[in-house]
């Protein structure tokens, strides 16, 4: 697991940006249509989405050709019959395809083209919509037919002048309507030139003019759809070296951003296809990648105080300060005992980039409450939190009453809890709690290591056994480790065993024990926490391998621009993770670029651990509101680092630790002011830091030799099953 342990102790360790030199010419915008990814011969999917509950997931090429609409968890449409002079379309018509982040355009044999395009910020309540282009190659009508979704009632659609509408399960109504002279006929509508149709999903009984004004705003709506992701996409600025990476990165980002919903909560959809409910474990665990894929850190504290409002306030009952696990149809359910460990650890995370301080006054007493709760029922005589044997992440596989992520979540949750408190002035508890998270911290050790093997039990048993089998967990909980030896030991034997070509495995040997969807494949999240241990000893180059197989994964394999939940190796299990994805851009970001922002001390740290490949990066990240820019750029003879804030409101310190390919390190540090670039160049012989053409003194400047772990560290290597 990412460290944060080291975490309040050391906020020097907090990473930061690096921006373009003043006399650089400036950035290359981003594009959208670059990120174009075209299906030809073989079967991809896709996702739209109208970011507020409304999914458009579809398959082109290959057997099917399918337009699946889901609204707000329930399914609206199963599928488009698409009638053209040319004849119906079909699969096997197919030509290519070309999918976008704003729409997928359809190329069929005779030259007919068909654009779909979800429909952002239509103005309504639990209004949703989505539109379709048809371009025939010959003169003639065009008809569009709804194959009706298992939510909309059985009774047959009734045309209503140039609609056809149905009715919904819920009430609301499903209205189809076609331009130029379009008219509705059974199960469908038809017209006639270039048509255009829209899909429409409004409250019972609001007019049907909403689809009419829809249509005539289709290009409008259109348009600023994909103007709204290229300012995105270049307000969260990301290009590397690596072609693949950039693209699979500035895919993600947009499918991130595509998973937030804002109703009466704010959240993010935990992965496709939806059911309408709320997935509270995957959301506290996704906030620092969030938050680093958008900038967006007014989004992140909603979704905070959304996770808060499902807090068991139940005085005595046997889950008293859990946040619920999944909130469905109102419903809240309160079996994952590692849901508020994860928010509080994701609190934490939050603040120092926004130094959002009014948030923690704000949810000061959910954290109260989620430690009280637990030492209250839920710990042992070594101060391990205690649980129910499905109640951690692996929710299918019985893992005794004490995981071992689980040890080291509840201590960062004291830590952080003690810390918050000390803040707020609560002196006795954040005493109480420092205490608790050291006797929890000596313990563990003591409990969960093999030393003779150097591995960590997965679990314990009720009875203090240890849990039989290796698995991927004990590599989050390295900052518990005192003794380096163990630490490398923990970290050679989950690579060796459990490290695959394209991800990391749940059980040593791929075996299965029952529970396929858990035991067997790779869950993608895992990558996350296996490349951060192997940055540590400076085999970037290994976990690179990863981060390389999944940018692949996301470009040419199931769903695009997406990572599903499960690969093995094949994606397989819920497409479009909101985990997987947001681990994904966590590591680019604090792992591989090093970059930690830390407004409560005012520092950033840069300590990159940089692939081979990646000899250029430019990117941005957020101080709070304050874009800072930066760039690296590495060379055989020397490292550069730019970086840029030009409305930061004052100075923020500054903390380099640079590897050299030689292995040896630079370590000091800069100011960066407002308005004031800076370039660090590192070479061999010397860390020199200029202001435009002044040369300024690093402070504490040192020359680190032979640092680097790289060669002591050889023998990691992974599986290759």
């Amino acid at each position: 697991m990412r460290t944060i342990g080291v975490l309040l102790l050391i906020s020097v360790l907090l990473t930061g940006c690096s921006r373009n030199e003043p006399d650089r010419p400036a950035r290359p915008p981003i594009r959208v249509e670059s990120l174009a990814i075209v299906a030809r011969g073989g079967e991809r999917s896709y996702m739209q989405s109208d970011r507020e509950g409304g999914f458009l997931v579809g398959v082109v090429g290959g057997r099917a050709d399918a337009d699946r609409w889901t609204v707000e968890g329930l399914e609206v449409v199963r599928g488009l019959v698409i009638e053209t002079p040319d004849g119906t379309l079909t699969a096997d018509r197919l030509d290519s395809a070309r999918i976008l982040p704003y729409a997928t355009e359809k190329f069929y044999a005779g030259g007919t083209e068909v654009v779909l395009s979800v429909l952002e910020g239509v103005n309504g309540i639990r209004t949703h919509g989505f539109g379709i282009r048809v371009r025939s190659g010959r003169p003639g009508r065009t008809t569009v037919r709804v194959l009706p979704g298992s939510d909309l009632r059985t009774a047959a659609p009734h045309p209503a002048g140039d609609h056809m509408v149905w009715t919904l399960n819920d009430g609301r109504s499903l209205i189809l309507s076609g331009d130029h002279s379009g008219h509705a006929i059974a199960g469908g509508v038809d017209t006639s030139g270039e048509a255009r149709f829209v899909l429409v999903v409004v409250e019972k009984g609001k007019p049907f003019a909403v689809a009419t004004e829809l249509l005539a705003a289709f290009d409008t709506m259109a348009s600023a759809r994909k103007s709204r992701m290229e300012k995105f996409l270049n307000a969260s600025y990301v290009r590397t070296s690596d072609d693949t990476l950039t693209q699979a990165l500035q895919w993600m980002k947009l499918s991130l951003d595509g998973l937030m919903i804002d109703q009466r909560d704010t959240f993010a959809v935990a992965g496709l296809p939806w059911d309408g409910s709320m997935d509270l474990r995957a959301n506290a665990q996704s906030i620092a990648g969030l938050g680093l894929a958008t900038g967006d850190y007014p989004r992140t504290a909603a979704i905070l105080r959304s996770l808060a409002r499902y807090q068991d306030r139940r005085p005595g009952s046997g889950t008293y300060g859990r946040l619920a696990d999944r909130v469905a149809g109102g419903h809240a359910t309160y079996a994952g005992a590692d849901v508020a460990p994860w928010f509080v650890r994701e609190l934490y995370e939050h603040v120092v980039y926004s130094n959002d301080t009014a948030l923690v006054r704000l949810l000061y007493p959910a954290v109260r409450m989620s430690l009280d709760g637990t030492y209250g029922s839920h710990t042992d005589r070594f101060n391990f939190l205690t649980h129910g044997p499905y109640e951690t992440w692996m929710t299918r596989s019985p893992r005794g009453n004490r995981a071992v992520e689980m040890q080291l979540l509840w201590y960062f949750q004291q830590m952080i809890g003690s810390y918050i408190a000390t803040f707020l002035g609560d002196t006795a508890r954040a005493g109480k709690w420092w205490r608790s998270s050291v006797e929890t911290s000596d313990n563990f050790a003591l409990q969960f290591a093999d030393t003779a093997a150097k591995t960590l039990a997965d679990h314990l048993t009720p009875g203090g056994e240890k849990g039989p089998g290796l698995r991927p967990n004990g590599i989050m909980c390295l900052e518990m480790l005192e003794k380096e030896p163990m630490r490398y030991g923990v970290t050679l034997a989950t690579v060796r065993n459990l490290m695959l070509p394209y991800g990391v495995s749940t059980l040593a040997g791929g075996a299965i024990s029952g529970n396929p969807s858990y035991d067997g494949p790779a869950w993608t999240w895992l990558a996350g926490p296996v490349t951060y241990a192997l940055t540590r000893y400076d085999r970037q180059d290994l976990g690179y391998i990863l981060t390389k197989s999944m940018a692949r994964v996301a470009l040419t394999e199931d769903m695009a621009g997406t990572l599903p939940a499960i690969l093995g190796p094949g994606p397989v299990g819920v497409r479009a993770s909101l985990v997987g994805m947001a681990e994904y851009v966590r590591t680019f970001y604090q792992d591989y670029l090093g970059l930690r922002v830390d407004l409560a001390a005012n520092a950033i740290t840069i300590q990159p651990k940089l692939p081979e490949e990646l000899t250029e990066v430019e990117f941005s990240v957020y101080a709070g509101a304050h874009r800072i820019d930066g760039s690296y750029r590495r060379t055989k003879e020397e490292g550069r680092i730019l970086l840029d804030a030009p409305d930061l409101p004052g100075a923020m310190k500054v903390n380099v630790l640079w590897m050299m390919d030689n292995g040896n390190a630079w370590r000091g540090t800069a100011s960066l002011t407002g308005g004031r670039p800076f370039t660090l160049v590192l070479r061999q012989d010397d860390a020199l830091l200029f202001r435009g053409d002044e040369v300024v003194e690093l402070a504490g400047k040192r020359l680190l030799k032979n640092f680097s772990q790289k060669t002591s560290a050889a023998e990691l290597t992974f599986s290759g099953r």
